[in-house]
């Protein structure tokens, strides 16, 4: 049994309007999200889950979610690209009959990082990470409007083994980068009530300040904050979810 499965260092605070609300996460891995996905099985949410990985780990995750959510789907299938991305929503909107909460999750492979040479490199590295969870977005955010769900939308990009100075310059391009985009489409979708937020890896200030990059747990607060009644009046951020999990257990 995974350590990450069985470990339980926080249980959140109750929020039982999630129950039976229909949650899509994708970039879930063995590593990365498990506790953000736990915690919205263990209110009751009916989940469709996309993960890059077919393992034997995420075989025993799934099973795990499944004692509590109400209904689970997995997908094993990685998206490359905007034509799986449309027949995954597409998928998960028939199958459940709507979507009211989408987590997009990404993990940055620290040897890109580490293969940055110019500005331009940089550039291109964050258009690359940004392109599939901004077009999840702006997918879901139009089924949402198509079938007038007031949904809940959160774009989580972490930067594996950020630290050095290359790291964490990348860190501040891309927390930037998403900060402007995450407002352009809450803009975008505030009129059809879909709020769009984001959490970004640490700047480099923040770093500097020893203020470390978010756990899955803190993730986990910060997702289902924005999914409840608190988070209705939240749109157009990029939050920081380091130390959420002891705010709001």
């Amino acid at each position: 049994m995974l350590m990450s499965v069985i470990s339980r260092p926080y249980e959140f605070v109750a929020m039982p309007e999630l129950s039976g609300s229909r949650v899509l996460i994708t970039g879930l891995t063995s590593t990365s999200g498990f506790d953000l996905a736990r915690g919205f099985a263990d209110h009751g949410a009916r989940l469709v889950i996309q993960s890059p990985e077919d393992t034997p780990e995420m075989t025993e995750l799934a099973a795990v979610l499944a004692e509590n959510s109400s209904d689970i789907r997995l997908f094993n299938d990685p998206l490359q690209g905007d034509e799986d991305a449309q027949r995954l929503v597409q998928t998960a909107v028939k199958d459940f009959g709507g979507l009211d909460s989408v987590v997009n999750l990404v993990t940055v492979d620290p040897s890109a990082v580490a293969r940055l040479e110019t500005v331009a490199d940089v550039e291109r590295l964050v258009a690359d990470v940004l392109r599939l969870p901004l077009r999840l977005t702006e997918i879901t955010a139009n089924r949402m409007r198509l079938v007038w769900i007031e949904g809940s939308i959160l774009n989580v990009v972490r930067v594996a083994g950020s630290g050095d100075g290359r790291s964490m310059m990348f860190a501040d391009v891309l927390r930037a980068t998403l900060a402007d985009l995450t407002r352009s489409l809450a803009q975008d979708w505030a009129a059809h009530g879909v709020r769009i937020n984001a959490v970004a890896p640490p700047s480099s200030i923040a770093v500097m300040g020893r203020h470390g990059d978010a756990s899955d747990a803190d993730l986990a607060a910060v997702a289902l904050e924005m999914a409840s009644r608190k988070g209705r009046s939240i749109s157009g951020h990029v939050l920081d979810a380091e130390g959420a999990a002891r705010r709001w257990c």
